[in-house]
């Protein structure tokens, strides 16, 4: 298993530096790798800056191959940190409170920035809460540029918290109020610390009022002054000593040391004010810019307080490839790498965290992703077995189907043979009851007109003047015929046996076929005359034989027509029997 690790970096305004840090046999942080590359600090390329950062670090990466999941520093420039007190209540209503109060402290809507906030003490009557924040857009574009540049941001410390981890660190025993100022290129960081209990305050004096002063005077642009101020104090100047050039710079440094005591006299009052807490017993420097040398000769005397450089490397062994990487020359701007990795020998170390929302939800599922790849590969596994099985029945059981059909393909040959022979018996059958049915129709014709004629001469002096065939429309016949006799079941094996025949023809469904019949009857005795009663006796006389007739089953539609003198008009249907069709 891989030894836990933090990838460090510091995001300053003059500068980006990373540093690798893991755990010795010891159980001291070790610090592998270290990487510093300068920006440039103007704080008129502030649309630029985080540009700038994104190059710095890809310039890193270039040199000296460092990258991946980072613990970022916010500087105090972007990251604003407050102190507030409340009455100290159960932890389940601190997030009310606390969220009220960032709303009341914070100068900005609390939609608009990142914010968190962290418990410093709990008395049991008052709670001491740091409150920081940071804009939202700009945390962003930050964590975009680290991002793009090959770190991604798993955590984002504001850069005074990870200052007091350093502190803490390095002086584990120092109990008594002391003060740490990290002087960077364009905020100063007051660290007040007593104990488990600190008090952070940003200035916005630092480095670059040197620069500042030193352009004013001199009327040069800032890139070229800060390349001055940076010769002149570190012995890198040919100039001579009584140069207008060299004298800029000193006065430029003299008066940045006496603002900067007056800021730490006047912070620490009001930090005592506020918090009733003691004096401070000393003061240590660090940062880029606390490396004025008569920066501590100056504050010491001002302040009357022993003043010392922090040694933020005390407790930490540097590595080979670390201090080759210069990590002891640029140990005052180690301060914060120093203080992002102390969790890993202090992994109770409460801090706020200025991630955004959504790289937070990002971080935890790319670490809930080692547990969900596992997870579903021992689902995967735990039905290898049970498909292996399976697959191995399946395939079984696909040969022996294979098997059967091959046995049985010769049995369906005889089966569609004896299927085709039971279709054309089928069609013989309905064709010989057609011919069957045609054949009695025809005799069923003759015999009914013989029928008719009979009863005609049995009345006498009638005759028919229309005989109508009236059969149903083709498409009722159809929809009314009976299907097909079912097939018996096949017996043991056997093909299916054709229904038996039936001897009778079958009785045709549907409407039945009707017969209109027009005629005329001669009333003899009174030719002359209306049609008498017994004219019309006679006639339903002859509709009550046709009624009685076997191939009728009913007469209907009668009318009957006297207009004419001596002769009945008459009209009827005859509704023929179904059996005796037609």
């Amino acid at each position: 298993m891989r030894p836990p690790r933090i990838l460090a970096v510091d995001v300053g305004a003059g500068h980006v530096a990373c540093g690798v840090f893991s755990v010795g046999a010891s159980g001291r942080l070790v610090l592998q790798q270290f990487a510093l590359e300068p920006h440039s600090p103007d704080p008129a390329h502030d649309n630029r800056w985080s540009l700038e950062v994104a190059q710095s670090l890809g310039a890193i990466v270039a040199r000296r191959r460092l990258g991946g999941l980072a613990a970022l520093a916010v500087p105090g420039h972007l990251a604003l940190t407050k102190f507030i007190k409340t009455p100290s209540v159960a932890k389940e209503k601190r997030g009310r409170i606390v969220a009220f109060e960032a709303a009341e402290n914070i100068p900005h809507a609390l939609e608009e920035v990142v914010w968190d906030h962290a418990v410093i003490a709990d008395d049991g009557f008052d709670l001491e809460v740091l409150l920081t924040a940071v804009k939202f857009e700009a945390m962003q574009a930050l964590c975009t540029a680290a991002d793009a540049a090959g770190f991604p941001v798993e955590r984002a410390t504001p850069a005074g918290v990870a200052l007091y981890h350093a502190f803490r660190h390095t002086h584990p025993q120092q109990a008594e109020p002391v003060i740490v100022a990290n002087v960077g290129a364009r905020t100063t960081t007051l660290l007040f610390a007593e104990g488990d209990r600190y008090s952070l305050r940003s200035l916005g004096l630092a480095g670059n009022a040197v620069t500042q002063a030193i352009a004013d005077e001199l009327r040069i642009d800032f890139a070229s002054a800060e390349t001055l101020k940076l010769q002149v104090l570190t012995g890198q100047t040919d100039l001579p000593a009584t140069s207008p050039s060299r004298a800029a710079v000193q006065r430029a440094a003299a008066a940045f040391c006496s603002r900067l005591q007056l800021e730490i006299t006047r912070s620490a009052v009001n930090h005592r004010r506020h918090t009733g807490a003691s004096p401070a017993v000393a003061v240590y420097l660090t940062g880029g810019g606390s490396l004025l040398a008569e920066l501590p000769t100056v504050l010491a005397e001002k302040l009357r307080l022993p003043v010392e450089r922090l040694e933020v490397l005390k407790q930490v062994d540097v590595a080979a490839d670390a201090r080759a990487g210069g990590a002891e020359a640029s140990a005052a701007v180690l301060a914060d790498l120093v203080g992002l990795a102390t969790r890993l020998v202090n992994p109770r170390e409460e801090e706020p965290s200025l991630l955004p929302p959504a790289l937070t939800r990002a971080l935890a599922f790319r670490k809930r992703q080692p547990m969900l790849l596992a997870a579903a590969a021992a689902a995967t596994l735990a039905f290898a077995p049970p498909a292996y099985y399976f697959h191995h029945v399946t395939s079984g059981l696909q040969e022996q189907v294979s098997r059967y059909d091959g046995q049985l393909m010769p049995l369906r040959s005889v089966q569609n043979r004896n299927e085709g022979n039971l279709r054309q018996i089928a069609e013989a059958g309905l064709q010989i009851a057609a011919l069957k049915g045609a054949y009695e129709t025809k005799a069923n014709w003759v015999n009914f007109l013989a029928s008719l004629q009979e009863r005609l001469v049995q009345i006498e002096d009638v005759w028919l003047d229309r005989l109508q065939v009236q059969r149903p429309p083709q498409d009722e016949t159809a929809s009314a015929d009976a299907p097909p006799p079912p097939e018996e079941p096949a017996q043991d094996g056997q093909a299916p046996a054709p229904a038996a025949a039936v001897e009778s023809p079958p009785v045709p469904k549907g409407p039945p076929v009707r017969l209109a019949l027009s005629g005329r009857l001669l009333d003899v005795k009174n030719p002359q005359s209306k049609v008498s009663p017994e004219s019309i006796e006679r006639v339903k006389r002859l509709l009550a034989g046709f009624a009685g007739s076997p191939f009728v089953t009913a007469v209907e539609n009668e009318r009957f027509d006297t207009s004419q003198n001596g002769i009945l008009r008459f009209d009827f249907t005859l509704v023929i029997n179904p059996r005796q069709t037609l």
